[in-house]
């Protein structure tokens, strides 16, 4: 599964003839977390470390104000995005810019924000999905992570979200993963396992039928039909109540999903 990206050219220093891209695929109106990416004409990275200002601009021409994007690795040591926080007040198409640190303009491409998110939203009740667990179902069949940690496979979606203790849900599929990116979400989440002990922790893979004979032949879990996910990897975060309180699209570093841990467990 992938996202749709929005692009335009860009020119600043270090990012003459950029594709500049929102590859976030479900915002919608409300607060919202975005991921922004730079390429150049050979599909290279050019995100950086450097911090920018991002502006986004509603449909009626109206400027949001500027918001800090924070650099993360989305494959670590091969290509990073830049991430920010902003709120959307309108459905429709918006666009967006990029400050850089030496004060050039970067103008983004169109991007689309609905009325309501595809996927279970933020203050939404977590649906509680069926998902399979050990020991009913052996390892290998419940995940393609090379180095799974049996923790993530012993509660179901369904039993967790009921628990009255916070879930944290990691839909990924490493070995299928369109992205690359949704090994590097599952090392983000495995070492908070010791750090929360009182946190469900739930690793569902994307495809049911982990033993497919082609990729053509993979099947969607229910899960992902259930949380309505339009791509991979996705990471929520539930409260005690069942309600989530945070979902990250994509990519992820260990400081957005400790503060989101924190919220629901202090």
């Amino acid at each position: 599964m992938t996202g749709v990206l929005g692009c335009a050219r860009a020119s600043s220093d270090g990012l003459d003839d950029a594709l500049v891209l929102v590859v976030s695929s479900d915002l919608a109106v409300g607060k919202e977390r975005v991921l922004v990416s730079a390429i150049d004409a050979e599909n290279r990275s050019l995100v950086t470390d450097q911090p920018v200002g991002l502006t986004f601009v509603a449909p009626d021409g109206s400027p949001s104000r500027e918001v800090p994007g924070r650099f993360i690795w989305a494959v670590p040591d091969v290509r990073g995005l830049w991430v920010a926080e902003s709120g959307f007040d309108l459905p429709g198409t918006w666009t967006f810019r990029i400050r850089t640190r030496d004060d050039r303009v970067i103008e983004g491409a169109p991007f689309s924000v609905a009325p309501e998110p595809r996927t279970v939203g933020v203050g939404e009740r977590a649906p509680p999905s069926d998902s399979k667990t050990l020991p009913d179902t052996p390892l290998e069949s419940l995940t393609t992570d090379p180095a799974p940690d049996p923790r993530l496979y012993r509660t179901a979606v369904a039993q967790a979200v009921g628990s009255g203790r916070p879930s944290v849900i990691v839909f990924a599929t490493p070995a299928f993963c369109t992205s690359r990116t949704c090994g590097p979400v599952l090392d983000v989440a495995k070492p908070l396992i010791d750090v929360y002990p009182e946190v469900n922790w739930i690793h569902v893979e994307v495809y049911e039928n982990l033993d497919a004979s082609s990729p053509d032949d993979l099947e969607l879990a229910r899960a992902v039909t259930e949380w309505g996910l339009p791509n991979e990897p996705w990471i929520f975060v539930v409260d005690g109540a069942g309600i989530v309180t945070h979902r990250f699209e994509g990519v992820l570093d260990r400081i957005e999903l400790e503060a989101a841990v924190d919220r629901v467990t202090s």
